[in-house]
């Protein structure tokens, strides 16, 4: 036991100081943009989007911070939330919203540069067409949502506009009166998302030193036995599950080897995709969100996330199998 606790320890130091200064520096430099003025002079580019989905004009603005930062939006979007200025319902479904951004910045950062070439034109295409899809899907789930669930008064829309534009006509502070102000306003979330990160993070490497989590690859040869899948597949998927880029790797290798067809290789990239997605959340996202939005929220947010992005991939899947 303290052997497994110390190892937790180990790996959760070797993780969140990386971490937690790029969320530190995102949180500050975003607070101190906001000071300035900066992101409600590019509020024009999400409101169109936040208004379809009869979301609040904030809303738009929490999105246009979040192509820079997804930490930064949501730590704003948590803010406005507190305040009062959205409702729960709101907040769940901008940080849906915000997540999106994501997708784009992946897409030129890690799928085309990496994972495509990786897997080839064919197999890796189809990869990238799931993975482009997962993100318009949760888009058009936003706006569907929010159209059905609200119908924004006039008198509050006009009331939102004209805050916003007060706002804009108020004197903005320089840069030194900036830092400092931004340092006043995100002292208390900071302190607070630092310590719940950190927290949560060893609870989730010490899940995983358990052996919880890992118990999950050895059912990873029935799903190739049910998706007639050759047998040198189990091992590349349970890959997969905790590590992408392994996962990837190793097909990739089988593909140009030809121990893997194109159509074995989209199946078991797929398939790899959809048992990774909840172990990425619970190690990766989950501790970001719990830490912004509490546990409560930040799991219903990251549930519905997870839950589109495997549904998303698993209609690919069946689109595949079904063409055999």
């Amino acid at each position: 036991m303290v052997d497994l606790l110390v190892q937790a320890l180990v790996d959760t130091w070797e993780v969140t100081p990386r971490v937690l200064i790029i969320m530190v520096l995102s949180l500050y430099g975003s607070q101190v943009l906001i000071e300035l003025g900066v992101f409600e002079k590019l509020a024009f580019i999400g409101k169109p989007l936040a208004g379809i989905a009869r979301l609040p004009e904030q809303a738009g603005l929490t999105f246009v911070t979040s192509l820079g930062s997804v930490v930064a939006g949501n730590a704003m979007l948590a803010r406005l939330q507190q305040e009062g200025k959205l409702d729960g319902g709101q907040t769940f479904l901008t940080a849906l919203l915000n997540s999106t951004p994501v997708y784009i910045r992946e897409s030129f950062t890690y799928q085309l540069p990496v994972m495509l070439p990786l897997l080839g034109i064919k197999v890796g295409g189809v990869y990238f067409a799931a993975f482009l899809a997962a993100g318009v899907v949760r888009v058009l789930f936003v706006i569907l949502a929010g159209r059905l669930r609200y119908r924004v008064p006039v008198a509050q829309a006009l009331e939102t506009g004209s805050e916003i534009s007060e706002a804009r006509g108020r004197v903005r502070p320089r840069w030194r009166e900036a830092l400092l102000q931004g340092f006043t306003r995100q002292r208390k979330i900071l302190l607070r998302v630092g310590i719940t990160f950190v927290v949560i993070t060893f609870l989730i490497f010490l899940l995983m030193h358990s052996g919880l989590i890992s118990k999950v690859v050895p059912y990873v040869k029935p799903l190739t036995d049910l998706f007639d899948l050759p047998p040198a597949c189990v091992v590349p998927l349970g890959a997969y599950i905790l590590s992408p880029l392994v996962g990837a790797t190793s097909m990739g290798a089988m593909l140009r080897d030809g121990l893997l067809s194109d159509w074995e290789g989209i199946v078991a990239c797929l398939l790899g995709s959809i048992l990774m997605l909840p172990v990425f959340t619970l190690r990766v996202s989950f501790p970001r969100y719990a830490a912004i939005f509490g546990v409560r929220m930040g799991t219903k947010i990251l549930a519905t996330s997870t839950g589109l992005g495997m549904l998303t991939r698993a209609v690919f899947l069946v689109f595949f199998l079904v063409m055999k």
